[in-house]
């Protein structure tokens, strides 16, 4: 492996959601859907190199030799699967196993960058499965759920500032200073932020456009920059004014991934001699307070840690919005259960009617496609375009809205941890299930409280700020220590 020349620079990843020209996969060029074949070929051939070295191993260990057969001559065929091939043996094979990959990589008509992100996904797949981490890799077919096109730039990388009006494989418009400056309103830095560009894709340019919400760091290099795509299944429904309705197709979100060698920051080391634990914990206050932890610094001072409130404030909108569309579905089912049972319809979607009470969601989901499909045309269609159509609407919303609240805890759990990390040498960590006197009492009043402080857990998700303390204190050299999990017995 090529060393780097800026060894001791950290490397981040920005991400910017990027609107390219084209709206579905089908309406890219034949180049780019030719090298995303090709993509997958690569990597099938690479999986079918690996699958032939595992029967070459499977077929070595099998192999009894003569030594073995005349000491243990009532040896069954099943005793000889444990014996360990030769060292000899299993350099061959892992040589044959890799000149086999080089030959297919070489042989590849994938680009020189995207080769490069195949055969590093591969290696990587085959470390965790020899680490017991995951399954061996698998060959790939069907429709695309996923892309990623990728450049990489040597020679220690591309200057940033290139990337403006300078570079062939991505290019982007520049944008004015004032876009990133702190006196003017959100709304007006959004719209400075805005620019455009293209992202070449064996020979083709994919025209964009995005939100530059954060600037580049200035001095840094750029080392990778990946156009990714993912196919987001819509599952929903749209019922225009005249009662038609047809089912939402799928679509695609699109970003731009820059991997960038920035230069070092001058932050503050943090104190020798400074050491604070942090109790992890997730306890409901109020309806305004959701504390995740407890620190104690070593002059016993001690801090709670709050979420934020607009968080919170989110999560419980969300909340709301699920039992509307729970609200909503009890009451189409009641509906359709006044109604009296068409005669001219299939028996299974008979059967499906006469099973209302005891259906969830998805069962409506599959009568509406059924009648859809049958071309009925009544009033139990009507009813459930509206359902699926208005059930859409607050789905949606609920789940663009867990996106965002999630967005801004993992954001204030990252700057929670680094500002911890710069201000102690040390931190020991310990997680606890406790909860304030007044949770605790209903908890025990009323059963059906267990499963909302459960969904109070997920939502402070204590694991997760562990991991960014873990992760900030990798660079600040910080010492963290995690005690076992505490699990305190609840009064009775």
């Amino acid at each position: 492996m090529r060393l780097r020349k800026r060894a001791n620079w950290p490397i981040l990843v920005y991400r910017y959601w990027v609107d390219p020209e084209y709206q579905t996969w089908e309406q890219f060029p034949d180049a780019i859907r030719q090298e995303a074949e090709a993509m997958r070929a690569l990597w099938n051939h690479l999986v079918g190199a690996f699958e032939r070295r595992q029967v070459a191993y499977a077929q070595a260990r099998t192999a009894l030799t003569p030594e073995v057969t005349e000491a243990r001559p009532t040896t069954s065929l099943t005793a000889g699967t444990t014996h360990k091939p030769s060292a000899l043996t299993l350099r061959q094979i892992q040589q044959t196993f890799l000149s086999a990959t080089q030959e297919v990589s070489k042989t590849s008509p994938v680009t020189w960058g995207n080769k490069q992100f195949v055969t590093t996904q591969f290696f990587a797949a085959l470390a965790r499965f020899f680490n017991k981490q995951g399954n061996p890799p698998q060959p790939r077919s069907g429709e695309f759920h996923e892309l990623h096109f990728q450049h990489r730039f040597t020679e220690g990388g591309l200057p940033v500032e290139r990337i403006f009006g300078h570079s062939q494989r991505l290019c982007l418009t520049n944008v004015p200073p004032d876009a990133f400056s702190p006196a003017l309103p959100q709304r007006q830095r959004k719209h400075l932020a805005r620019t455009s560009g293209f992202f070449q894709v064996s020979g083709s340019q994919v025209r964009f456009r995005t939100i530059l919400h954060r600037p580049f760091p200035p001095g840094a290099y750029l080392k990778t920059a990946a156009l990714v795509g993912k196919k987001c299944a819509q599952n929903g429904y749209h019922c225009d004014r005249t009662d038609e309705g047809h089912t939402t197709p799928a679509r695609w979100n699109w970003s731009l991934q820059l991997t960038l060698e920035v230069p070092p920051s001058q932050l503050p080391l943090p104190h020798d001699t400074a050491t604070a634990a942090v109790q992890v914990r997730c306890e409901l206050v109020d309806e305004q307070r959701l504390c995740f932890g407890i620190l104690t610094d070593a002059t016993g001072r001690e801090e709670a840690l709050f979420l934020p409130e607009p968080i919170l404030g989110s999560w419980q909108h969300k909340r709301t919005l699920q039992r509307q569309a729970d609200h909503l579905l009890d009451r189409t089912k009641l509906q359709l259960q006044k109604l009296p049972l068409p005669v001219q319809l299939p028996l299974s979607v008979k059967q499906m009617l006469s099973h209302l009470n005891t259906a969830h969601a998805p069962g409506l989901w599959r009568l509406l496609r059924s009648l859809d499909h049958m071309g009925v045309e009544d009033e139990v269609v009507q009813i459930l375009r509206h359902w699926a159509a208005d059930s859409t609407k607050l789905l949606r919303e609920a789940h663009g809205l867990e996106r965002r609240y999630l967005g801004h805890r993992d954001w204030f759990y990252h700057n929670v941890a680094v500002q911890l990390c710069h201000r102690y040498q040390q931190l020991a960590i310990t997680a606890t299930e406790l909860y304030s006197p007044a949770v605790q009492e209903k908890k025990e009043n009323n059963t059906g409280e267990r499963q909302g402080l459960g969904t109070y857990r997920q939502l402070a998700a204590p694991s997760r700020f562990v991991s960014f303390v873990q992760q900030a204190a990798s660079k600040t050299g910080t010492t963290v220590t995690i005690a076992p999990r505490l699990r305190p017995v609840a009064p009775r």
